[in-house]
């Protein structure tokens, strides 16, 4: 009988795998970034220096920006692994206590990640509505269609969510690798029509564009912008890839296509002026029309489906760090704790990206929408790059300076054009923004306002464990854990049941529940265990912030080794009912009234930690703020 050999990863597996997770977003700006572009300069009367003069900004945009600040440098700043702009808070450590200086990094962090929930909304429709316009070349009396096909599809995108994207992941790279693959094809075969557009590499004839026509560099700029947005995604999904990973699929795969793309549609439009109304779906011959509509379509579903995750794991991370209410996640896979779904979370987004798709009706108009959030959001990433490059690189002055110096020189210029925008639909993403931030605002200030309230109904737990039992005290046979907001304070629940009711238990655990400032904690260092008397237990629990919090399965060790049978513990845990201030007097109180809202509806303690709800008692109590 022949030997059985274990399988091995196909080459490249994992660069093809972050074709469809990481690439999906900047992969699929081909379909209107150019014809924005053109559309922008418009007005400067010269189609073949536009052409130019567009794509030369377009290249060297690709290069500054993506190339050499993100796959460069920023992803060299990984918190074990992990990216994102939370994850430069974490390292910074701004997310405990902020002061002065401290608090403005802060500010800018919050800032950058409530943009990128906005752009999250707006990415999808946008990308999809994009390649369903490929009716109007291909099929022109459809194109009344466009609209509810986008809609429908946007539909089934967010609907598709709740089944997790574990299995049909799988698809998704080898998807996007044929998408990137034809993206080269069309490129190379509008570059050998028209050779004379690889000129355009000259970076002369982009500064020419916009300095020439000042009164246009503005929407120039803010629409050579929109071949870039997807580049803040190399950095969020750091950790599922790594350097190497991204930076590989990036310098030759991503980039070598979108680029020649972009060039063949330059060509196309040199050669048949019409194709400026849709130079992507121009560019391809007539036979592979429609295969290029689907194969659209499948890509920009991919992109979508990768962005919504990612606004879920950005999501999650504000949670567990403290700046958004506890919605319930869903783990959908048992191999890959960043594959989550958050329902509530989702529906909101569905029916928000629905609207904007009916309201705009066509990605020229929504263009004017898209870019300015994510264009705030690479600002605030540069900002706290520099301070972590400055904190914990250590380079000296003159190297810093010329860093900051060089990655504004990148990023204010796209920030500023993308201002512009705000009067023509630009104030939307920033207006999710803005609610997105005020939620965030508001949940840690009432977190922290709450904090202060509940000092007036315990104590300090070596104070009550000092006291030791009243006399004529019931004890409950069994063993109780409670959960505490803070290790060395007494929970409320187990002083409201000693002092009220004259109660307490055989054995009684006080654990804490520590989210800290890393993504993963070992399991080596999961648990500390401090016995304070024969009958007190204190437990400090530590998780990271993208791990999944199943507080019974972590305790379970450390209980059977104090002799107690986690299986036969109950669990007790206080429930605020907070109530807010009396009327609105100001800023304050509008956001204890935001605050009180949120905590009805947040999850509760029960369901977030993985408590078994037979064995659990909740302990209402009121708490004024």
């Amino acid at each position: 009988m022949a030997e059985t050999r274990p399988a091995r990863a196909l080459p490249f597996a994992a660069e093809t795998a972050a074709l469809g997770v990481v690439f999906g977003d900047i992969g699929t700006s081909p379909l209107y970034a150019f014809k924005q572009g053109l559309l922008a300069a418009s007005g400067t009367g010269s189609l073949d220096s536009n052409v130019f003069g567009l794509l030369s900004l377009i290249t060297w945009a690709v290069i500054l920006s993506v190339t050499i600040k993100y796959v460069m440098l920023v992803l060299r700043a990984d918190n074990d692994g992990e990216g994102g702009i939370l994850a430069l808070v974490t390292l910074l450590d701004l997310h405990r206590s902020a002061t002065g200086r401290r608090l403005l990094l802060l500010a800018a962090g919050l800032v950058g990640g409530a943009m990128l929930i906005g752009d999250g909304v707006l990415t999808p429709a946008i990308s999809v509505l994009s390649a369903i316009e490929g009716l109007e070349v291909i099929a022109p009396p459809l194109d009344h269609w466009i609209v509810a096909v986008t809609v429908l599809v946007i539909l089934m995108v967010f609907v598709s969510q709740r089944a997790g994207t574990d299995r049909i992941g799988a698809f998704y790279g080898p998807v996007m690798l044929l998408w990137f693959a034809t993206l080269a094809g069309l490129g190379i075969y509008g570059i050998a029509q028209a050779p004379q557009v690889l000129f355009a590499l000259d970076p002369r004839h982009g500064i020419a564009l916009v300095v020439l026509h000042p009164g246009l560099a503005g929407a120039v700029l803010g629409a050579t912008f929109l071949a870039i947005t997807g580049g803040e995604a190399l950095y969020a999904d750091l950790g599922h890839f790594g350097r190497p990973v991204i930076t590989r699929a990036w310098l030759f795969v991503a980039m070598p296509a979108l680029l020649l793309n972009y060039f063949g549609q330059g060509a196309d439009v040199l050669i048949h002026r019409e194709a400026v109304r849709n130079p992507f779906y121009d560019l391809s011959p007539d036979p592979i029309d429609v295969p290029l509509l689907i194969l659209a379509t499948a890509a920009t579903v991919i992109a979508s489906q990768a962005i919504i995750t990612g606004v879920f794991s950005l999501a999650k991370q504000a949670i567990e760090l403290g700046y958004l209410p506890p919605m319930r996640i869903r783990y959908t896979s048992e191999h890959n704790d960043q594959h989550i779904y958050i329902g509530r979370l989702n529906w909101i987004m569905m029916l928000a990206c629905a609207a904007i798709v009916v309201s705009f009706g066509s990605s020229d108009r929504l263009a004017s929408a898209y870019g300015i959030a994510v264009a705030m959001a690479m600002v605030a990433t540069t900002i706290l790059f520099i301070a972590y490059v400055r904190r914990s690189w250590q380079w000296p002055v003159p190297a810093l300076v010329a860093l900051a110096c060089g990655l504004f020189a990148i990023d204010l210029p796209f920030a500023v054009a993308n201002l512009t925008k705000l009067p023509d639909g630009g104030w939307l993403p920033v207006g999710i923004a803005a609610i997105v931030l005020v939620i965030m605002v508001s949940w840690r200030r009432g977190l922290e306002g709450l904090g202060l309230q509940q000092r007036r109904f315990t104590e300090p737990l070596d104070d009550f464990v000092a006291r030791g039992r009243p006399s004529a005290c019931a004890i409950s046979p069994r063993t109780a854990i409670f959960l505490s907001r803070g290790g060395a304070v007494t929970p409320v629940a187990l002083g409201r049941l000693s002092d009220l009711l004259n109660v307490q238990f055989s054995r009684s655990v006080i654990v804490s529940v520590w989210i800290a400032a890393r993504p993963r904690v070992p399991v080596d260092e999961r648990v500390r265990v401090l016995t304070l008397d024969p009958v007190h237990v204190r437990v400090d629990v530590r998780f990271g912030y993208m791990q999944q919090i199943d507080v019974p399965s972590v305790l379970g060790p450390a209980l059977y080794a104090q002799g107690i049978d986690p299986d036969e513990a109950v669990y007790v845990i206080g429930h605020e009912r907070v109530i807010p201030p009396d009327g609105i007097g100001g800023v304050r109180d509008a956001l204890a009234h935001l605050f009180a809202f949120l905590a009805r509806n947040a999850e509760r303690s029960v369901d977030r930690f993985g408590l078994p709800r037979p064995r659990t008692i909740e302990i209402g109590y009121p708490v004024r703020l």
